[in-house]
C-alpha cells in the first residue's frame, strides 16, 4: 500500500477509536499491542497485520471494508431495491414474476428441508 492509502486507514480507525470514547492505549490494550505501535498505525507510518486488522474491526464493531476502503457495506434489501430501480419500466412486470418464481422454489426447498428433517427426527 502506499503511504496516502495507510493516512486514510489510520485516519478511519482513529476517527472510529475518539467516536467511541476509546483512547489509543485503552484500544492498544484491548488488541494486545503497543500504543506506539497504534500511533504509527494511525498516523499512517506502519502498516498491521491481517490479525491485528481483524481484531481491530471486531473491538471498534466495524467492518473490514470501512477501515480498508472508506465504504460501510452495503445492506442487501437495498441492494435488491437499488437493482429494481434500475430496471427499465417495460421489464417491471417480468422482473415482479420471476421474483414471485423465485420465492415459490425458496418456499419449496424449506418445506422439503423440513421434511427431510421431520423424518430424520422420527427415523
Amino acid at each position: 500500500m502506499d503511504k496516502n492509502t495507510n493516512i486514510e486507514i489510520g485516519e478511519r480507525i482513529r476517527q472510529t477509536r475518539t467516536s467511541l470514547g476509546l483512547s489509543r492505549e485503552k484500544l492498544s490494550e484491548m488488541l494486545g499491542i503497543s500504543s506506539l505501535f497504534l500511533g504509527f498505525i494511525e498516523c499512517g507510518q506502519r502498516g498491521m497485520s491481517l490479525t491485528t486488522l481483524i481484531n481491530l474491526c471486531t473491538v471498534l464493531n466495524t467492518s473490514t471494508d470501512f477501515i480498508l476502503l472508506g465504504k460501510m457495506p452495503s445492506e442487501p434489501r437495498q441492494e435488491l431495491i437499488d437493482a429494481v430501480n434500475s430496471i427499465d419500466e417495460k421489464f417491471i412486470p417480468l422482473a415482479i414474476e420471476n421474483i414471485n418464481s423465485f420465492k415459490r422454489l425458496v418456499s419449496l426447498v424449506q418445506k422439503i428441508g423440513a421434511d427431510k428433517n421431520s423424518n430424520n427426527i422420527k427415523a
